[in-house]
């Protein structure tokens, strides 16, 4: 893994309510056996050491171990313990110098003869060496522990964006297939106008297997696609339908996952511009921030049976937005006056 995910991992592992129960246990029982062992008075170095221990082996021990420079969760045993031991050392040094500086008595060097340990008194020596060894035994476990939760992480996230990519590919069939269908109704009352129609339809399938294939897609092209989609109806209603942009085209920039407008309006014009002889007005709305956006469709028109079912478009549409990666989505349709008002929420979840 790289620098930036490795310190990720570390940093939402302490910033678990559980791990500080543990921290705070384990100083404690640390503290606790070493008062039991026989009389002495703890300094406040001793004291501290080993909540500082603690954080350092939860938080940090096990990034050597992650380092790959790829995208590879953990590294190669030997390359792991190989980049662990220099690492453990200087956490060790940090950790000493903790001791020495609370003025830690732990009795003389070792004398003559034991080289540069002898600056050190024998049991800190003995100390460092323990908390460097368990140091390298957690580091190497919990390495382990997050290449499996990333491992299944990715597994589960392949297959929501394979579930997310079929429910999008239903959409181009069945655009078409209701598309088609008023193409025959046309047909049957202008041989001229369908054929102008079956041009447009066209392009805009062309238009939608692209947009349809991406991850995600600027507003502007969807808006793009949905003016093209109203360009062909229009054709078919005639001055029975009217469209207004209520479009903030500074968010226009903003990435989503594709074809969660044309849905919106496509069900409003099947449900409730279409089936009425005066047709409608349909309002097309974008407003929010980039964190927190809002499309919203309203029409006049047949009002909303509340009491039906949802068409396949809307029931895509809520599974699609439930799988979704980087957005929490929801879908609302509800009765505005004389509109009925169908909006999906957009909020980014946080990285």
């Amino acid at each position: 893994m790289e620098s930036p995910q490795i310190l990720a991992l570390g940093t939402a592992r302490l910033k678990k309510p559980v791990t500080w129960g543990a921290l705070g246990l384990f100083g404690l029982l640390w503290n606790g056996l070493r008062l039991v062992a026989g009389p002495q008075n703890l300094s406040a170095g001793e004291a501290l050491y080993p909540f500082a221990f603690g954080t350092f082996a939860l938080g940090l021990a096990a990034a050597p171990w992650q380092w790959t420079g790829d995208a590879r969760p953990n590294a190669s045993t030997l390359r792991g313990l190989l980049q662990a031991l220099p690492w453990t050392a200087l956490g060790l040094a940090l950790l000493s110098g903790l001791l020495l500086g609370s003025g830690y008595r732990g009795g003389r060097g070792g004398g003559q003869g034991a080289g540069w340990l002898s600056a050190f008194p024998p049991r800190m020596v003995v100390i460092l060496v323990a908390t460097g060894t368990f140091s390298l035994l957690v580091g190497w476990i919990l390495a382990d522990l997050d290449g499996e939760t990333l491992r299944a992480e990715a597994g589960a996230r392949a297959t929501r964006e394979a579930q997310a990519r079929a429910l999008q590919a239903q959409m181009n069939p069945h655009v078409l297939y209701n598309t088609l269908g008023g193409l025959a109704e046309l047909a049957r009352e202008d041989g001229r106008a369908a054929e102008e129609a079956i041009l447009r339809l066209a392009g805009l399938l062309r238009s939608l297997l692209a947009h349809a294939s991406r991850a995600t897609a600027p507003l502007e092209d969807e808006r793009s696609l949905v003016e093209g989609f109203l360009a062909l109806e229009r054709i078919r209603l005639g001055d029975r339908l009217s469209v207004d942009w209520i479009w903030d085209e500074g968010l226009e920039g903003e990435s989503v996952p594709p074809l969660l407008l044309q849905p919106l309006v496509e069900n409003a014009l099947k449900h409730g511009i279409g089936p009425e002889r005066s047709g409608g007005r349909l309002e097309i709305h974008l407003s929010g921030s980039a964190r927190n956006l809002s499309l919203r469709v309203a029409n006049t028109g047949r009002p909303l049976d509340s009491s039906a079912a949802r068409g396949t478009g809307l029931s895509n549409l809520v599974q699609r937005l439930a799988l979704m990666e980087q957005w929490q989505g929801t879908l609302d349709l509800r009765r505005e006056g004389d509109r009925t008002v169908a909006e999906v929420r957009l909020e980014g979840r946080n990285d």
